[in-house]
């Protein structure tokens, strides 16, 4: 007697597939918490040239009332890290985005490839909050890309 009468074995194999591909994604966001902080989904995309800098983004959301501001970021994989904009502030209660037309963490002297999905440990340093590590993801270079479009067929 069957545990499962009315599934087939091609059926019933689908079922784990369709649970891993809910799961997994190339921007599966993931967030880190400490003290009035969450850094939600930091990022950067896949490099093959280890001579070009490397810009790292994310959500930082301040939960408390006054205001915290990251003052550096560290990390072994490059021979310099620094904020686009000097000390960057999160206001109390609110959130600032490091992004791509914004505020970034720029990595230089990268001291390995990093390709897509892999991540690596990123040191935040607040003025409040004080150490923050964060893992961080390494997404497709195609993340980046416009979405294009399909061509449109003409009617006769």
């Amino acid at each position: 007697m069957s545990w499962f009468p009315n599934i087939s074995g091609g059926r019933l194999l689908a079922i784990p597939a369709l649970l891993f591909a809910l799961n997994a994604g190339p921007a599966q966001a993931h967030s880190h918490k400490v003290k009035h902080l969450e850094i939600v989904h930091p990022w950067c995309v896949e490099t093959q040239d280890t001579a070009k800098p490397v810009a790292v983004y994310m959500t930082i959301r301040n939960r408390a009332g006054r205001p915290d501001r990251l003052l550096r970021a560290t990390t072994s994989i490059a021979a310099k890290t620094e904020l686009s904009a000097g000390a960057i502030a999160v206001p109390g209660r609110g959130e600032v985005d490091l992004k791509r037309d914004g505020p970034q963490i720029r990595l230089s002297g990268m001291k390995k490839q990093l390709p897509a999905y892999d991540s690596f440990p990123l040191t935040l340093v607040f003025e409040h909050a004080g150490k923050v590590l964060v893992d961080v993801m390494v997404e497709d270079a195609a993340i980046l890309e416009p979405a294009r479009k399909q061509p449109q067929s003409e009617g006769h």
